[in-house]
C-alpha cells in the first residue's frame, strides 16, 4: 500500500486537499452561513443561503470522488 496521501478536488481536477483539508474548508463553509441565518432574515438570508448551496454540492462532489476511488 502506497504511503501518499489522497488528494481530493475542490474545483475541477485541482486535487490539491487532502481529505482532512477539504472537510475543514467544507466545515467553515457550512458554519458560517448556518451562524448568520440564526441570526438575520431578508437579502442576508438570501445570501447565506447560497453559500449553504455551494457547501451542498461541494460535499456531493467530494462523496463522488471517494465513491470512484473505491470503485477502482
Amino acid at each position: 500500500m502506497s504511503n501518499e496521501v489522497k488528494k481530493y478536488n475542490w474545483f475541477y481536477e485541482d486535487g490539491k486537499y487532502t481529505l482532512l483539508e477539504y472537510l475543514t474548508e467544507l466545515r467553515d463553509l457550512i458554519n458560517s452561513p448556518v451562524t448568520q441565518m440564526q441570526e438575520c432574515d431578508g437579502d442576508l438570508f438570501m445570501s447565506e443561503y447560497q453559500k449553504l448551496i455551494t457547501a451542498s454540492y461541494k460535499l456531493s462532489n467530494l462523496v463522488d470522488q471517494i465513491k470512484k476511488e473505491q470503485e477502482e
